[in-house]
């Protein structure tokens, strides 16, 4: 009988078969993770975003609103009185070039919610008054030294408004769209507003209060109030 010393080639081999199924044990041992620990609940719910709801501003009110002039729009009316003169002058000056504005009244386009610029203007060549709204004119029966020129320059419908409001008169206050509202000069030859209205520029408007109409005079620089009536 022969003996098979431990260094024999098949003794080897089985000691690594050993070491592999070892080795193999371990690695599959290490391969199995630990289960991950479940996280309980909280008892308190997370509270949900709050939403800010969205600010819903109120659009201001449209300029003759309704297709009335109030006299919160004299303010708007100043801030568009050069644009609106001169759309006036340029119909007059194509009507007669020596044309020039005497006074001007503003209401509201029809089905619009824009002015309507009334200028009137005279003709010395012409001997003639000249509306620009309707395009018609009438002979005028004054001298020509008589008839003022409108100073466009000192015209301010947003201190007219001012006044007005200081006055303690609604802004929502209609006026009468037959007049609507006006200015011109106030001269000897041809007096615009009640007696003791200083001389120079003058605006009108006529309130509408609670089914009666109340004319206002309004003279600048000095921007005092004058009535035919007397306010309570």
């Amino acid at each position: 009988m022969v003996n098979r010393s431990p260094g024999s080639p098949r003794a080897q081999c089985a000691v690594w078969i050993v070491l592999l199924l070892v080795s193999a044990l371990s690695l599959a041992g290490c391969s199995i993770s630990a289960p991950a620990p479940s996280i309980a609940e909280s008892a308190t719910a997370t509270p949900e975003p709050t939403v800010t709801p969205a600010l819903r501003l109120t659009p201001p009110p449209q300029r003759c609103a309704d297709g009335r002039l109030r006299i919160r729009d004299l303010k708007a009316v100043g801030q568009e009185w050069t644009a609106g003169v001169q759309s006036a002058i340029e119909v007059a000056l194509a009507w007669r070039p020596d044309a020039r504005l005497v006074s001007m009244q503003v209401g509201c386009a029809p089905l619009e919610d824009g002015f309507r610029w009334k200028g009137t203007f005279y003709s010395r060549q012409a001997q003639s008054f000249y509306f620009s709204d309707t395009g018609l004119s009438e002979p005028a029966e004054v001298a020509p030294e008589s008839v003022p020129a409108l100073p466009l320059d000192e015209v301010n419908f947003g201190q007219m408004h001012l006044t007005l409001a200081r006055a303690g008169y609604n802004e929502d206050a209609e006026l009468n769209p037959a007049s609507g509202a006006t200015v011109r000069l106030n001269v000897p030859a041809d007096p615009f507003g009640p007696p003791g209205t200083p001389e120079g520029l003058v605006y009108h408007v006529a309130v509408v209060d609670q089914g009666t109409v109340r004319d206002l005079f309004v003279s600048s620089p000095g921007w005092t109030l004058h009535s035919y009536q007397n306010r309570d």
